[in-house]
């Protein structure tokens, strides 16, 4: 059987173990009374960067877990992917919403299922792939700066714990 995870070890960092694991493991202790028990919404969850924080997080046990993504196949494969692990627990509140964070229904979203302890935004267009043309790299500037800062204003009224 092939592990992409042990391939990844050998092959492409040559190491065992994160460099972010002896981190996170001595301060277990604060990050567990950080997230556990908490609300957690995470926008952008369903990328690369944001679907691994929310496997880190989900080690640590928050209450509840909403996560926003454009991407509705990416939500799938997420949701998949958690629920399949044995090293993670899922939260009994567990929901994903194919949504874009800059649209009114995503104001809905934070008014009815907020106020959150924890929100984290990984919705980002990278920049690499965007500074092609200028409709992508107003697409980029939409996202990236208008929408985030419109993301901030909202929780204003209900800023989290941590952002």
């Amino acid at each position: 059987m092939f592990y992409i995870s042990e391939f990844i070890n050998k092959e492409i960092t040559g190491r065992s173990r994160s460099m972010f694991e002896n981190d996170v493991e001595s301060n277990s202790e604060v990050l567990r009374a950080e997230i556990s028990g908490k609300k957690l919404l995470v926008v952008g969850g369903a990328g690369t960067i944001g679907s691994s924080f929310i496997s880190a997080m989900l080690k640590f046990e928050p209450a509840e877990l909403f996560v926003i993504d454009n991407d509705e196949n990416g939500l799938t494969e997420l949701t998949r992917d958690i629920r399949s692990r044995y090293d993670l627990k899922v939260p009994d509140v567990y929901r994903s919403y194919p949504m874009d964070f800059g649209d009114a229904v995503f104001e809905k979203l934070l008014a009815k299922e907020g106020p959150f302890d924890i929100v984290a935004n990984f919705a980002a267009h990278k920049h690499v792939r965007s500074e092609k043309d200028h409709y992508s790299i107003e697409a980029m500037f939409r996202n990236n700066v208008l929408k985030a800062r419109r993301l901030l204003d909202l929780l204003l009224d209900h800023p989290p714990d941590h952002f």
